[in-house]
């Protein structure tokens, strides 16, 4: 009975030794497992990077094909504006550059694929499909440049002679504006006017009169007077001025009595002009004469 016990114990120790790998061989079957996993990853990454650029190639094929149909629907003549010509040559240089950028793409990943161990037909056969695509796309903007480059040339032509006309056009504009500048600076002339307030001291001390009594409009101006006295008004919606006096008001120059006032606010006296034209048809001059 004991020797069948001692029997059955060492088949048992036996078959678990047996049953339970070697330390080195767990270790080793783990290693291969985490190095499958990588590569799993590694490989899902890579075709998922090949995936999304052809996903973007493709999108950009439909760009350039959109972009090309608006111009062809936009047909440039000699009364396209110029900053409509202008948008056309940019979108053309767009999609050049696309089509340069997409076909880079495609070699870069043509290029990746040789050097990587994981190889697929159909995706092969895709970036060859969107290669031609590409190819046709950019035969197509070629002959559409052609064609735009003989129409601009055209409009060229015509611009020449639209440009010989605008510069007459131009010419006659600045005749008319420095016309209409005479015009302006002639009515600012004859609507103006310079008034000059001051007791007879200071009248006399800037010779606006004379020791003698008052000088005339036409001797004022022809007096060595101190211009700067004078205040610059324009007669046109000049229709008060304060005299800063409250004693005495008196105008020294000839202008029609029924064509002003002299009133007082605040307790000095203003000089209310009632008819501007009258007032100054006179004399483009005022003297008045204040305490």
């Amino acid at each position: 009975m004991k020797h069948n016990t001692l029997l059955i114990l060492t088949i048992s120790l036996l078959l678990v030794s047996c049953s339970q790998p070697k330390s080195g061989e767990v270790e080793r079957l783990k290693a291969e497992n985490d190095s499958l996993q990588s590569a799993k990853l590694q490989l899902e990454e890579e075709v998922n990077g090949y995936f999304a650029t052809l996903n973007d190639i493709q999108q950009n094929i439909e760009k350039i094909k959109d972009a090309q149909n608006v111009i062809s629907v936009r047909p440039l003549s000699e009364n396209t504006p110029r900053d409509v010509r202008n948008k056309v040559s940019e979108d053309m240089a767009y999609i050049n550059e696309l089509i340069k950028v997409n076909k880079e793409e495609l070699e870069k990943m043509r290029n990746k694929m040789k050097n990587s161990s994981f190889q697929l037909v159909n995706l092969e056969k895709t970036i060859a499909s969107l290669a031609k695509q590409l190819n046709d796309e950019s035969a197509k903007v070629a002959r559409l440049e052609i064609q735009l480059q003989q129409k601009d040339s055209v409009i060229t032509q015509l611009g020449t002679t639209v440009d010989a006309l605008g510069k007459n056009v131009e010419d006659l504009s600045q005749k008319n504006d420095e016309k209409n500048a005479l015009i302006q600076q002639q009515n600012e002339a004859m609507n103006t006017a310079w008034y000059a307030i001051g007791s007879i001291k200071e009248l006399k001390d800037n010779k606006i009169i004379s020791s003698e009594g008052i000088f005339s409009a036409k001797k004022v101006l022809q007096s060595d007077f101190n211009k700067n006295y004078f205040v610059r008004v324009d007669t046109r919606n000049t229709k008060s001025i304060p005299l800063y006096s409250k004693a005495k008001a008196k105008l020294l120059t000839s202008h029609p009595k029924t064509s002003y006032t002299l009133e007082k606010e605040n307790e000095n006296y203003v000089l209310v002009i009632t008819n501007p034209a009258e007032f100054w048809s006179v004399s483009k001059y005022l003297v008045v004469e204040v305490d």
